[in-house]
């Protein structure tokens, strides 16, 4: 008896990547049905906006203003910067609440805004609001800040 030792024979070992294709093919068919589902969505109506009509700015309210020449208003008022101190100081006597409602132009640089809103608060103001464009128009929302 002889035995061979060529390869010819002999036992192959090959990698069996029949259960690699099964994974993965089981992989794709999982993505490929939850991906529409993740891309549905629920139809939802957004309720329509209620639009209630704002009352315009009281009279007794205090408003300073200053535009982007660096004119400042009190009330629709036009006051110089120099006295401006001094108006608001007067326009603030004797009433009880001590809130002042501020508006600056958009053009103006930022350190201008902040030290008007300084001379404002140094002169009396114990609470400062902010207003936005639409009270500026005549009708909106004001953000008071203490």
């Amino acid at each position: 008896m002889a035995m061979n030792m060529s390869g010819a024979g002999g036992v192959r070992s090959d990698i069996n990547i029949t259960p690699l294709v099964d994974v993965v093919l089981v992989l794709l068919i999982i993505f490929m049905v939850a991906v529409p589902l993740l891309q549905m969505g629920y139809p939802a109506q957004v309720p329509p906006k209620v639009t209630t009509a704002t009352p315009p700015p009281s009279e007794d309210q205090i408003i300073v203003r200053m535009d982007a020449a660096g004119q400042t208003y009190i009330n629709k008022l036009a006051v110089p910067y120099s006295s401006f101190g001094g108006a608001l100081q007067q326009a603030l006597t004797g009433r009880q609440s001590k809130v002042v409602f501020f508006a600056a132009d958009g053009e103006l640089p930022f350190d201008k805004v902040v030290d008007f809103m300084d001379l404002v608060r140094n002169n009396g103001a114990e609470n400062l609001g902010i207003v936005f464009d639409d009270l500026r128009q005549g009708g909106g929302t004001a953000a008071g800040a203490p």
